[in-house]
C-alpha cells in the first residue's frame, strides 16, 4: 500500500519508503498539533470536538503509516476495551495486561520468524506503546474502583480513573496522533486533562476574596523551538556520521582481524555514540510535537518559567553527563519506566525487581541480542555500584580529585553502555557471541570480580525515618529497570 507521491520522494532522496512515510506522518502530526492548539482551544470548543479531531487525525496517520497493520491496533484495543468494561475491576487489569502483552508478543514473534531483522518503522513499536496505554489504563481503573484514596501511592493518585471511558474517549486516547508512532506514552488521565483543558485551569483569588477558575495556558514556543533544533542536529548526525561509523562494523571479520583491541574499543564507543542520534531525533521530535499541542506541561520551575518535560522520554544532558549506570538508565525511556512501575513494580508482592525486569524484557521482544543486553546490564549495574561504594569516598578530599573521579567514572559509564548495548542492534545470537568473544568478555569478567570480591555497603539498623526513605528509594529505583527501546519509540 504505497502512495505514489511518497514513493517518488523516496526515489528522489534515496531514503527508504518507510522513512519517508515516518517523516511525513510526524510533520502531519506537528502541523495538526499547531492547528489544534491555535484554533481548537478548550475554551472555544467542547471536549467532544477535540476528542473527535484527535481520533480522526490519529487514525489517518495510522492508515498512512501501517496500512492494514492498523487492524492490529483496532483488534488489540477493542478486545482489551471489552474486557475492561465487562470484567470485575479487581481482576480486570491482570487479564488486560496479559492479553495485551500476549498480542504484542505474537506480533514480535511473527516479525522475528518471518524476517530475521528489524524494520525500525514497522508497527511493532507503536504496538508496544499501545500495550503501555491499555495495561496502564486498566490498572488505573482498578485503583479507582477498588481502592480508597488513602491506599494509593503518589503515582497511582495521579493516574487513578474513577469512571469507565466512553468509546470516543478510549479510541481517541489510543490513536492520539502526537504520540502514536514513537511515543512517549501519554497516560489516560493526563490525556483527558489535556483535551478538556483541566491542565491549564488555575484558581485566581480576587481582592474581594472571591475565587474564580480561569484558563491560563503558558507558552511552549521556546521549548518547541529548542527541541526542533536539536531534532535537526540529530537528523544531520544520522545522515553524516552514522554511515561512517556503522555499529555492524564491530562484528565484521576483517575489521576484528586487522585492528587492535584498543582501536576497536574506541570505534565501538564512537559508533554507539553516533547511533544514539536516531533515538534522540525520534524522541525529542515527538516531545516537541506533544508540546505543540499542549501535552507535557509540568508546572513551573523556581524562576516561574513553565516546564515542558512532563512526558519527556530522555533527559539528554543528564544522560550524556551521567557518571554512573544507574543515573544513565534513570534518564532513558522515562515514560516506559513509569509504566513498568505502575503496572508491575508497585503491584507484585515479591521479587519486584525480577518481575519488572522480566516484563521489560518481554515487552522489547525475543531477539537473543536483547537478552544479551539486559543480562549484561543486570551484572554491570550492581558491579558499578560496588565500585562506587568502595572508591568514591577516596576522591572527595579535594575539588581536583573529585573532578578527576567524575571524568573517569563518566568515561567508564559510557564505555560500559557501549559494551553491553551493542547486541541490541546485532539481534542475532551468533553475532552477539562473536562480538563479546572479540572483546574477550572483559567487562563481564571485571563485573563478576567486583561483585564477588568487593565488600558491599555496610548496613545500619534503620530507624523509622530511614525505612521510609528506603521505601521511597525502592520505588524510584524501579524506574531504572526499563532499558533501551527496541524502536525509536
Amino acid at each position: 500500500m504505497e502512495i505514489p507521491m511518497l514513493l517518488a520522494i523516496s526515489k528522489a532522496t534515496k531514503l527508504k519508503y518507510p522513512e519517508v512515510v515516518f517523516v511525513c506522518s510526524q510533520f502531519t502530526a506537528l502541523f495538526f498539533s499547531i492547528v489544534l492548539r491555535c484554533f481548537f482551544k478548550p475554551t472555544k470548543y467542547s471536549p467532544t470536538v477535540r476528542y473527535t479531531l484527535q481520533l480522526c487525525v490519529g487514525l489517518s496517520i495510522a492508515l498512512l503509516s501501517f496500512g492494514w497493520g492498523t487492524l492490529h491496533f483496532l483488534i488489540d484495543a477493542t478486545i482489551c476495551y471489552i474486557l475492561t468494561l465487562t470484567l470485575d475491576p479487581r481482576y480486570c487489569p491482570l487479564v488486560v495486561t496479559l492479553v495485551s502483552v500476549a498480542y504484542m508478543s505474537a506480533i514480535h514473534l511473527c516479525f522475528q520468524f518471518s524476517n530475521f531483522g528489524v524494520n525500525n518503522l514497522d508497527y511493532v513499536g507503536p504496538l508496544m506503546i499501545l500495550t503501555e496505554k491499555l495495561s496502564s489504563l486498566s490498572w488505573s481503573i482498578h485503583d479507582g474502583f477498588t481502592k480508597p484514596e488513602r491506599d494509593l501511592n503518589e503515582l497511582q493518585k495521579k493516574m487513578v480513573v474513577r469512571q469507565y471511558p466512553s468509546v470516543l474517549k478510549f479510541y481517541s486516547f489510543i490513536f492520539c496522533p502526537q504520540n502514536l508512532l514513537v511515543g512517549p506514552c501519554t497516560f489516560y488521565t493526563d490525556y483527558c486533562k489535556f483535551i478538556e483543558g483541566d491542565l491549564f485551569k488555575v484558581t485566581v483569588k480576587h481582592g474581594s476574596g472571591e475565587e474564580k477558575q480561569v484558563y491560563k495556558e503558558p507558552s511552549a514556543t521556546n521549548a518547541v523551538i529548542g527541541k526542533l533544533l536539536f531534532t535537526g542536529l540529530s537528523a544531520l548526525c544520522m545522515l553524516t556520521l552514522v554511515p561512517r561509523f556503522p555499529i555492524m562494523g564491530n562484528v565484521d571479520d576483517d575489521w576484528i582481524a586487522n585492528h587492535s583491541f584498543l582501536y576497536r574499543l574506541g570505534w565501538l564507543v564512537i559508533s554507539i555514540e553516533v547511533a544514539k542520534s536516531k533515538y534522540f531525533m525520534a524522541w525529542v521530535w515527538a516531545d516537541a510535537i506533544n508540546n505543540c499541542a499542549g501535552l507535557g506541561f509540568n508546572g513551573y520551575d523556581d524562576t516561574g518559567k513553565p516546564k515542558w518535560d512532563g512526558i519527556t522520554n530522555v533527559k539528554i544532558w543528564k544522560f550524556q553527563t551521567a557518571t554512573s549506570l544507574k543515573v544513565l538508565i534513570d534518564n532513558w525511556n522515562i515514560t516506559g519506566a513509569r509504566w513498568l512501575r505502575h503496572v508491575c513494580f508497585d503491584r507484585v508482592p515479591v521479587q519486584k525487581k525480577l518481575a519488572t525486569f522480566m516484563l521489560s524484557s518481554i515487552w522489547h521482544g525475543f531477539y537473543p541480542g536483547y537478552f544479551f543486553t539486559f543480562g549484561s546490564a543486570s551484572i554491570m549495574v550492581p558491579a558499578s555500584q560496588k565500585v562506587r561504594v568502595n572508591l568514591r569516598h577516596r576522591f572527595l578530599s579535594s575539588t581536583k580529585l573529585k573532578a578527576f573521579y567524575d571524568v573517569i567514572t563518566w568515561f567508564c559509564t559510557h564505555l560500559c553502555l557501549a559494551y553491553f548495548i551493542a547486541p541490541f542492534t546485532f539481534l542475532r545470537f551468533d553475532l552477539s557471541i562473536k562480538y563479546f568473544n572479540s572483546f574477550y568478555w572483559f567487562l563481564h569478567i571485571l563485573a563478576f570480580l567486583a561483585i564477588i570480591f568487593l565488600p558491599g555497603k555496610k548496613r545500619t539498623k534503620p530507624s523509622s525515618t530511614t525505612s521510609e526513605m528506603n521505601g521511597s528509594y525502592n520505588h524510584n529505583n524501579s524506574e531504572s529497570l526499563s532499558n533501551n527501546h527496541r524502536k525509536s519509540d
